[in-house]
C-alpha cells in the first residue's frame, strides 16, 4: 500500500508541473506573438518608406 500510495504523489506532482508547464509555455507564446507582430509591422513599415520613391516602370 506504501508503494501505491507514493505512486500516486509522484503522479500528483507531474501533473502539476505538467500544468504549469502548460500555462509558462502559453503565456510565452501569447507574449511572442504580440512582439513579433510588432516587429514584422515595423520592419514592413520601414521597407515600404524606403522604396517608396522608385518607381518600377
Amino acid at each position: 500500500m506504501h508503494k501505491l500510495k507514493k505512486a500516486q504523489s509522484t503522479l500528483e506532482y507531474i501533473i502539476i508541473f505538467t500544468v504549469i508547464v502548460g500555462a509558462v509555455l502559453y503565456a510565452a507564446n501569447t507574449f511572442i506573438r504580440g512582439r513579433m507582430q510588432n516587429i514584422l509591422n515595423h520592419a514592413s513599415d520601414q521597407a515600404e518608406k524606403a522604396v517608396k520613391h522608385i518607381s518600377f516602370e
